[in-house]
């Protein structure tokens, strides 16, 4: 179920449901085409069980046992071993 809301050009919030992702996608499109500020989709998943994400990491591994490298200080920090580091003499 997905639950779609806009404001109109009243500020009076209108809702629409949908069951399916591309129609509620359409009813979103179509209302920001007719001027509906603030519009909005919210779902939930029936079938969705835990937290979204990884919870637990086990020696390296994913529950369902692939393996987990992502780290923040990877991202954001000094380079792995293979990065390319572009420096000013490459330019």
């Amino acid at each position: 179920m997905f639950k779609i809301y806009g404001t109109d050009g009243n500020n009076q919030i209108q809702a629409q449901e949908s069951v399916d992702l591309v129609t509620a996608l359409r009813i979103s499109k179509e209302m920001r085409d007719a001027g509906y500020t603030f519009v909005t989709m919210a779902s939930e998943n029936p079938e969705h069980v835990g937290k979204p994400g990884v919870d637990t990491i086990a020696d390296g591994k994913t529950p369902d046992g692939h393996d987990y490298d992502w780290s923040k200080a990877g991202r954001a920090g000094k380079p792995r071993a293979g990065d390319r580091v572009i420096t000013k003499k490459d330019f």
